[in-house]
């Protein structure tokens, strides 16, 4: 399926068949986005190659991948909206500030079902919290006061 078709049907997943939201180069930057993402959480392999993915994902993994276009999606509306703005004339008002939030919500929603569904095709794979630290990190306890020296209570350490 070429990358064309993808960016079709998550325009449709956006209902935005008009093109009225996104434009077909967004739609394409968040795809190949969220493929880095899907590769790295089901641990299979997949490349971005002159604007395409390799090998093309298929049946749950490309649902993945649609989901995970969506969420990206999200965040470019995010970004669009943040200036959004409020305006009354007598009896007359526009009031587009609540944009934002709602992206932001469908965003959320998706991030979690995104979550959901990745977990049940990779258990135990997809446990990330949202952290940058690695497990392999171990912080440098410090004592109080003017030396700068490493604390030497070996139950502090699992050396």
């Amino acid at each position: 399926m070429p990358l064309a078709d993808l960016v079709s049907i998550l325009r449709q997943d956006l209902a935005d068949p008009e093109k009225t939201l996104f434009a077909d180069e967004v739609l394409e930057r968040c795809l190949l986005k969220g493929a880095f993402r899907l590769a790295r959480d089901l641990r299979i392999t997949l490349s971005v190659a002159g604007g395409e993915i390799a090998p093309e994902p298929q049946g749950e993994a490309r649902e993945l991948l649609l989901i995970l276009g969506q969420i990206n999606a999200c965040q470019v509306m995010r970004a669009a909206t943040a200036n959004a703005f409020s305006f009354s004339s007598g009896d007359k008002s526009v009031n587009k500030t609540g944009q934002p939030k709602q992206w932001a919500d469908l965003e959320e929603s998706l991030t979690l079902q995104y979550r959901q569904r990745a977990a049940q095709m990779t258990p135990g794979v997809h446990d990330d919290d949202g952290y940058i630290i690695t497990p392999e990190f171990r912080p440098v306890l410090y004592e109080q006061g003017l030396d700068l020296e490493p604390l030497e209570d070996p139950h502090l350490w699992p050396y």
